[in-house]
């Protein structure tokens, strides 16, 4: 009879607290994702890109999308050598205003490849899934005023846009 009394006085104090889990796992079950959109969330691709330099820079990007691909350009109009870090899985497309030897890149690190691109020169990418965000980080926290150009292939339109960095890191989309 005394175990019964123990196992009652157990089961009454942690009735509450089950009792509370299950309505929260109800609720949950009731708002969960669906799997579509949990596919599409998984799907979705947020790109980071790493500039480096001494300088102030002014660094002209233009990220052109289709529905399945894209390509993102750099050009650089400072008089320093730069180093832009962009994913591994990207493919360099031309260089402009240099010669292809010296646009360098490092061995593939981490997912990232590290670029050095001489002064006033440029560089593209051939891009395979076109990022849903893009991340710019600028960790030598010298200011870097971007000239962005986002080109929609598909809806054919084009917006331009100027963004100062003065800190580490700007999402630009």
């Amino acid at each position: 009879m005394f175990t019964v009394k123990i196992l009652h006085v157990n089961l009454k104090k942690h009735t509450a607290p089950a009792g509370l889990g299950l309505i929260a796992l109800m609720i949950l079950s009731m708002t969960a994702i669906s799997p579509p959109s949990f596919a599409s969330l998984l799907r979705s691709t947020s790109i980071d890109i790493g500039v480096e330099h001494t300088q102030p820079l002014s660094l002209s990007m233009q990220v052109g999308i289709s529905d399945t691909a894209g390509y993102i350009e750099f050009f650089s109009e400072s008089s320093e050598t730069i180093l832009i870090s962009v994913p591994s899985t990207w493919v360099r497309r031309e260089v402009k205003n240099a010669e292809l030897h010296d646009v360098s890149a490092e061995a593939p690190s981490l997912g990232f490849t590290r670029w050095s691109l001489p002064a006033r020169s440029g560089i593209s990418f051939q891009v395979r899934e076109s990022p849903d965000s893009l991340l710019l980080h600028n960790p030598t926290g010298v200011q870097m005023k971007l000239n962005l150009a986002f080109v929609d292939v598909t809806n054919d339109t084009v917006q331009k846009e100027v963004v100062l960095i003065q800190g580490d890191t700007v999402k630009l989309w």
